[in-house]
């Protein structure tokens, strides 16, 4: 009767080991993607499973708010975040300042509409 009551604490252990991996981040950046279309369409979920298999970690925002504070929050990673235009407009003034701000790739068809950030931000970049 003790082995088959260890075997459920085993197996609970064992999963809460999966669980802590799954969140962990083994490198030394987090690669943030912040789109308000980031996992509704086909294209950027492609885009996802394509990064996934060169980046440990990569997390996607489609809120502007929840990124924010995630990014704030983050102490011993620096950030490459990438972003939409219009959303990179709106976050990138209130986090540039940050230590863990490392980079910022905009991802966005209208590069006219960014080349401001750009020419602002040393460590922003149009794709």
């Amino acid at each position: 009767m003790a082995t088959s009551k260890n075997q459920p604490n085993k197996i609970s252990n064992s999963t809460k080991s999966v669980d802590q991996s799954v969140n962990s981040n083994f490198e030394s950046f987090a690669c943030l993607w912040l789109d308000q279309n980031v996992n509704s369409t086909q294209d950027n979920i492609q885009t996802q499973k394509e990064l996934r298999q060169v980046i440990n970690h990569l997390r996607t925002f489609d809120n502007i708010d929840e990124c924010e504070k995630y990014i704030r929050k983050i102490t011993k990673e620096k950030v490459v975040l990438i972003v939409s235009g219009s959303l990179g407009r709106q976050i990138v003034p209130q986090l540039h300042d940050l230590s863990q701000f490392s980079a910022c790739y905009v991802f966005c068809q209208d590069q006219k509409a960014n080349e401001q950030l750009g020419a602002t931000y040393l460590f922003y970049s149009l794709l």
